[in-house]
């Protein structure tokens, strides 16, 4: 056996020549080949430390400075894009950050980490629920929205770690960018898109990566790959895969992290309840689903052609492909399926860009991620496949995602005047407006706003008439006694504003009705339904306040 001189190689001393010449002695020995890799990969290291001190290390700084400043802003341009609008993230709260998340934080501080939620622990949005009880309540949009941020720059950043080390850095940074942008044009509702809620969605594509590539991950991602594994379903559902790459390759630690994470999890699930629905016996409704996926849920026919062909060309790559890349195919035939699954009773009706469309974002997303590795790797078959995915990210590219408003700066700034604030939050359920709980110690007084309502019917009251001329909020607060559950609404209009409404749901009984909403700075009448049908309504200590 040919013995390498240990200081030769591992010290500062050796040199360029000196390295090619051990190379080409050890490429032509009986176990050349892994000597070959072991030499190289010295090398490597041997000049990345000789860098150090060098300009080289300051001129690498500036180059990943810029890749993920033009990243960020790539981003954020394509959010406002996608949104038709600059300011998007005023009303990017969603569902489960109101009552779960934020009420959790406030309620039960750090044990909330160990809080199940839907039978799984959810650990990355608690922590950021938790940070966010730092912040002024006006801030908490912005808290969450950097939350999800964050995935998607974790996304971004475990691609750059698989792509294929070869040629430009620029290039690579380049495929990694466009197979993040791919991702979040994929055909989709927006549902994911925004929300701490949905940031798992993203997140299952980082431990997805960290599973199929483990030696491309070091120890340092452990802590990473412990916080994935602790929120949602995934780490179950990838642990097969995990445990198999790391028995291929002989990497356990990161496997290891999974299978905790994967047991803690289950248990979770296991105490859990859980509605379980029955299956659907109807084989159209499943043909119907599996068709949907294949076609990214839209009816064109070109659309649909150049989708089953990219779906045809993707899966003769994987003959092509390494284990690595297949499994990462593999993690996104295992997500739709647990998909599937969770929606068994009704398969056919969800969509990537209709209802259930977050059951879609991981498959598509990891099926983009191995597409643009292989097409990095020249694959003929992925670059083709690449090319026919732009056709339906063409076909919905200016579809905006729909945001719906819920006022939350107008609740904000009625807070002051209120003991306890529920913030409603999209999207609108009826009978749930998964509200946000906060409570005020420094109430003031808003005596001056109250106004003596006029009954009209049953259900309905004339409130004020030309009211809040220079304000660009309004609140109406009172209670009432509703003999029906139903939606609260409030109709703003003047011959200068168009006619607008909110509405809330509210249970049948003693209710105090609050509601917030934004308006020109013009006068405006407003009016209040009780909008159940059959419904009576009482109300008293009326308000009109002025924001």
């Amino acid at each position: 056996m040919l013995m390498i001189p240990k200081g030769r190689f591992s010290g500062f001393g050796a040199t360029r020549d000196t390295a090619k010449r051990a190379i080409l002695a050890l490429s032509r020995s009986n176990f050349g080949k892994l000597r070959f890799m072991i030499v190289n990969l010295q090398y490597r290291r041997e000049r990345d430390l000789n860098s150090v001190g060098q300009p080289g290390v300051e001129r690498q700084a500036k180059k990943e400075l810029i890749i993920w400043i033009a990243f960020i802003c790539l981003i954020l341009l394509g959010l406002a894009h996608r949104y038709n609008n600059y300011n998007f993230i005023v009303n990017s709260l969603w569902a489960e950050d109101g009552p779960i998340f934020f009420n959790g934080a406030q309620d039960r501080g750090l044990a909330s980490l160990a809080a199940p939620y839907a039978g799984y622990l959810h650990v990355y949005a608690r922590a950021f629920a938790l940070v966010a009880t730092i912040f002024p309540l006006s801030a908490l949009p912005y808290v969450y929205f950097s939350g999800w941020l964050l995935s998607i720059v974790l996304v971004f950043w475990a691609i750059r770690r698989i792509v294929p080390s070869c040629g430009s850095e620029w290039v690579n940074a380049a495929t990694a960018v466009i197979a993040v942008g791919l991702m979040l044009y994929q055909p989709h509702s927006g549902e994911t898109i925004l929300s701490l809620t949905n940031a798992q969605w993203w997140l299952a594509l980082i431990l997805a990566m960290i599973c199929c590539f483990p030696t491309r991950f070091g120890p340092r991602c452990l802590p990473l790959v412990a916080v994935i594994s602790l929120t949602g379903p995934f780490s179950i559902l990838y642990f097969p895969v995990a445990a198999f790459i790391g028995m291929r390759e002989k990497q356990w630690r990161i496997p290891l992290v999974v299978c905790a994470g994967a047991a803690i999890q289950i248990y979770f699930l296991l105490t859990s309840p859980r509605a379980i629905g029955q299956a659907d016996g109807n084989i159209y409704h499943w043909i119907t689903a599996i068709v949907t996926f294949l076609t990214f849920g839209i009816k064109s026919w070109v659309v649909r052609i150049a989708a089953i062909a990219f779906w045809v060309l993707l899966t003769v790559s994987l003959f092509r492909a390494d284990m690595n890349r297949r499994m990462l195919v593999a993690c996104a035939a295992i997500v739709y399926a647990a998909g599937l699954y969770s929606i068994k009773d009704m398969p056919s009706v969800i969509s990537p860009i209709g209802n259930g469309s977050r059951y879609f974002v991981v498959p598509y997303a990891l099926s983009i991620a191995y597409v643009m590795l292989q097409a990095r790797r020249g694959d003929r078959f992925a670059i083709f496949a690449a090319i026919l995915l732009a056709v339906p990210v063409a076909n919905r590219i200016n579809k905006n995602f729909p945001q719906e408003a819920r006022f939350y700066e107008q609740y904000v700034a009625l807070l002051k005047y209120e003991s306890s604030l529920k913030i409603p939050l999209a999207p609108s359920v009826p009978g749930n407006d998964w509200p946000l709980e906060i409570r005020n110690q420094n109430v003031l007084n808003a005596s001056n706003f109250a106004v003596e309502p006029t009954r009209v019917d049953q259900k309905t009251f004339n409130l004020s008439a030309e009211s809040c001329s220079e304000a660009d909020g309004v609140a109406v607060v009172l209670d009432a006694v509703q003999s029906l559950p139903g939606p609260v609404v409030v109709e703003w209009f003047s011959p200068e504003v168009k006619p607008s409404s909110a509405r809330r749901s509210y249970p049948a009984g003693s209710n105090r009705i609050q509601i917030a909403f934004e308006k020109e700075k013009a006068p405006i009448d407003i009016r209040l339904i009780f909008a159940a049908e059959g419904g009576e309504a009482e109300v008293s200590n009326v308000k009109v306040i002025c924001l």
